[in-house]
């Protein structure tokens, strides 16, 4: 994962700029040349000696290039914008505690993508929401996991080498053991039409790229509550 150092000459200052990007709860892009959009960052934010590292998304709202974050990291950083001086309370688009998912005990999350870097993102932000992540880079590696691991859900990404994960979805659901298992495709690849193509798959729900933690980790908890149930009564 590539760094961005982002100085400031004051708290106040860091402050300030958070007040004007509240509403997305991000912050302008240093510079803009060499990043893309949905690229993740390890974003160190300086002010003087202190200093605090974030991850962040690079985000094209439409004006250039701006550094979004997830709702916790963004109060975070709020904090310690605010550290040298008494308490402030948050912009008003943020909300004074953010709501917390709790997963189920010991649920487990597998993570097949092979971008490295998203694989740290993703499986940091997991572990912050209190799930076990495990990562691998295949549709191979994946089969080989579960034959000897085993996971509660997948975190899939569309394009893998050798089988792409619209194929590995597809073969998966055909095994008895894994046809319920739950299936969340996290990918760039958002058309209408792609979207029938992971569903189609057997796909148990779809968050495009660049995505929010919160409600990525909101929507692996409803998947895991759901497998959890019993299978409808046949009459």
């Amino acid at each position: 994962m590539r760094g961005i150092v982002y100085p400031f000459e004051s708290f106040e200052a860091l402050s300030l700029l958070m007040e004007v990007g509240g509403d997305e709860q991000d912050l302008e892009l240093p510079w803009g040349e060499g990043f893309r959009d949905g690229e993740w960052v390890l974003c160190t934010v300086s002010v003087g000696e202190d200093c605090i590292d974030i991850a962040a998304c690079i985000a094209d709202r439409g004006d250039g290039l701006r550094l979004a974050f997830k709702p916790r990291d963004w109060e975070q950083l709020w904090q310690f914008a605010n550290a040298d001086g008494p308490p402030t309370p948050p912009p008003p688009s943020m909300p004074l505690s953010m709501p917390c998912v709790q997963p189920p005990p010991d649920a487990r999350v597998l993570v097949v993508d092979d971008d490295p870097d998203l694989q740290r993102v993703v499986s940091r932000m997991l572990h912050g929401d209190g799930f076990s992540v495990s990562a691998v880079s295949s549709a191979e590696e994946a089969f080989d996991h579960l034959r000897d691991q085993s996971a509660d859900l997948l975190v899939l990404d569309w394009n893998l080498p050798g089988m792409t994960g619209v194929e590995f979805c597809r073969r998966l659901k055909k095994q008895r053991s894994w046809s319920r298992l739950p299936v969340l495709f996290l990918t760039a690849h958002a058309s209408s039409q792609d979207i029938v193509d992971a569903f189609g798959a057997g796909a148990d729900d779809f968050v495009s790229k660049p995505f929010r933690a919160r409600e990525l980790a909101a929507r692996i908890h409803g998947l895991l509550r759901r497998a959890q149930m019993p299978p409808p009564s046949r009459r």
